[in-house]
Formats: structure tokens, sequence, C-alpha cells
């Protein structure tokens, strides 16, 4: 359901790339001198457009696979939100305000880190800051019942999906049963109707009326499916869903046939020939949360186990990111993040290792 890159491949929903993701690439990258990573944070990498991004996945994966969390990284996160309860993708000076959100600059709070922080806060015990970045996404939602990536752009099925999954991570309200309500019409409407080729019937676009894209659809199937960590639910399967079956269980259908054409290597947005790890991660996790898709997850456990240093990268350029993300994947599947794939790689220990002291 995306590391010190330039912002053009950082941020890859920039015009040239609308079509493509909403969130920071999940890949390993070396230091860079702009801006160094502060201690308490996860990476060493220039956490400028990414930090709070990468610091939550991180403490969603720790939790997932049930590892104490380093109260640095807690403290770090929590000290980043705004006054506002929203988050930046990275404040240096985190007395200073947050800035106005700027579309067409890409800066001030975004749905994006705001979604995985409040997620990242609930899971580690952090309830009052969690709740305030809910409320924060909640008031910033566009008429359309989604989200864009910085707080009032137009929606993307990516932000929305996201969004929606911290939104639902929280006690019900009225506010929050109807932000859930209207995020999820709006995904529906994105979604490839029956009338489509099978190959993209149920499908997730990056935005409606584009073609469908396999990390927006692995995004939207999170907050359609629940929330981070996930919960896995018991299901007979997900499989053969029709025109008359709940959107979540469509949505899963289309990507546990997608996983299964594959083998398990989803192809990235930008490039048909390279495998998109990340989307291939997310949406084993999402269809162990949506349901049980056992031939679409091993594909993909298989293939992630194969490649796990190239998607976490190895030594000073191990992606906290992609490692939180490949450990929820692992627990997922029942697979062990401390012994995984065939070179039996602690993802666990990689990732505690990034962290700043």
């Amino acid at each position: 359901m995306q590391s010190t890159l330039a912002r053009t491949t950082t941020r890859i929903t920039v015009a040239a790339a609308a079509a493509a993701l909403v969130l920071p690439a999940i890949l390993p990258s070396p230091a860079s001198a702009a801006t160094q990573a502060p201690p308490g944070i996860f990476g060493t990498s220039d956490p400028t457009y990414d930090g709070v991004f990468r610091q939550s996945i991180a403490l969603v994966g720790l939790r997932a696979a049930q590892t104490p969390i380093p109260p640095s990284a807690v403290g770090w996160l929590v000290g980043q939100q705004c006054a506002s309860g929203a988050f930046e993708a990275f404040r240096a000076d985190p007395s200073a305000p947050c800035s106005s959100p700027d579309p067409a600059a890409f800066t001030g709070p975004d749905s994006n880190s705001t979604a995985l922080a409040a997620m990242a806060l609930d899971a580690t015990g952090q309830a009052a800051a969690a709740a305030r970045a809910r409320a924060a996404l909640a008031e910033a939602q566009n008429a359309d019942g989604g989200w864009g990536y910085t707080l009032g752009s137009p929606s993307d099925v990516n932000s929305t999906g996201l969004a929606l999954a911290a939104v639902k991570g929280g006690a019900a309200t009225p506010v929050t049963r109807r932000a859930v309500g209207r995020a999820t019409g709006y995904l529906g409407k994105a979604a490839i109707p029956c009338s489509a080729k099978p190959s993209q019937r149920f499908g997730l676009p990056y935005q409606p009326g584009q073609a469908v894209n396999a990390l927006a659809t692995a995004q939207g199937l999170i907050g359609l499916a629940g929330t981070l960590p996930f919960d896995p639910i018991a299901a007979t399967g997900v499989a053969g869903a029709t025109c008359r079956d709940p959107l979540v269980e469509r949505v899963a259908s289309h990507l546990d046939r997608l996983m299964r054409s594959t083998k398990g290597r989803l192809a990235s947005p930008l490039d048909a020939k390279q495998v998109d790890w990340n989307a291939t991660a997310t949406a084993v996790v999402e269809l162990t949360t949506a349901g049980a898709a056992p031939t679409a997850i091993a594909a993909g456990i298989a293939s992630l186990g194969a490649n796990t240093a190239a998607y976490v990268g190895t030594g000073s350029d191990v992606s906290p990111a992609a490692a939180g993300t490949l450990i929820q994947a692992a627990v997922g599947a029942n697979t062990n993040p401390r012994a995984f794939g065939p070179a039996r790689t602690n993802v666990v220990a990689l990732l505690l290792r990034t962290l700043q002291k």
C-alpha cells in the first residue's frame, strides 16, 4: 500500500510521475551531508523528506515482531508532532512552528507522515499523541472523501488508504465514523469496475480514472482491511470475488490474482522491467490482513526472501522503512523475521542497528 534520494525520487508523485506513488521511495541510499540523521531516528540517511515516514514504519515493524521499542525512537517521533497534531516529513528544529501545507512545493504537514505516525504512536502506547494526529487527518479530509499527499492537495488512493487506516486505528466516534465512510466511498469510486478486462478489474489506480497501480492497490487495501500493525482475520479466501462482494474482498482478490500471476514480484509503475519490492512486501502484509491468500503470500515471501539485500540494503545503507515493512510481511506470513529467507537474515537486528545514538 515508499532515503536520501533527491526530491523527485523521494516524493515520486511530482507532476512528472503523478501516476506512480505517493510515498517516499523505500530504497537504501548513502548518507547525505545535507541534513545529518539526529539521535533517536532510525537510519543514517538525510531525513529531510522521509524522517517521520521511515521512523513510523520502523516502529510498527518492531511492534509486529514483539520487539522492545527503544524509548529514544518513540521520543523522537513524539517530538516531531506539530501543534495541530499533524506531522511534516521532518522538522530539523522541533521547537519552531510547523509551516503551512504547500501542495505545490510538497512542504508542510502531509497525510502520509501523519497517518503513519498515528499508527506508530498507537502501537507504542502514545494514545494522546495518536488521537491528535487522527483528529488532524479528519479535519483535513477533502470534500471527495480522500486525502492527497500534502494536506489539502488533490486526493489520491495511496494517501487515502494510509489515512483511512490511521483513522480506523482509534476509537469510533461520530467524526471518525463519518471520515471512514467518506474515505471508503472515495476508494470505491476509484476502484476499476467489473466492466474492465480481468487483469484490471477491482484494482485501484493512483487517482480515479487512471490505470490500475499495484502499490496504490496495496496501500488502498491497508485502509479497507484495517490498520497497522495488522490484525490478521480468519477468512476462507479472497480469490474469485464478484461484483456483489464487499469492496475489501474485491480489491484483495485483484491483488491476490496479480501476485500469483507475477510469482510474487510486482513490477514498478515507473519501469515494468524492475521489481517494486516495496509494493510486493506491502501486498503480502495486506493480503494477510484482508483474508487468506496462501499462494500469493507464499510467492511474495519467497521472492522477498531471495532478494532481501536488494530491498532492505546492507551495512550502513539499510533502509529502516524497508526493514520495517519486511518484518511486517514476514510476521504476517508466519515467517521468522529474525531468520528470514535462504540467507536467514535477522531483519529485526538490521533495523535496530540503524538507530542513531
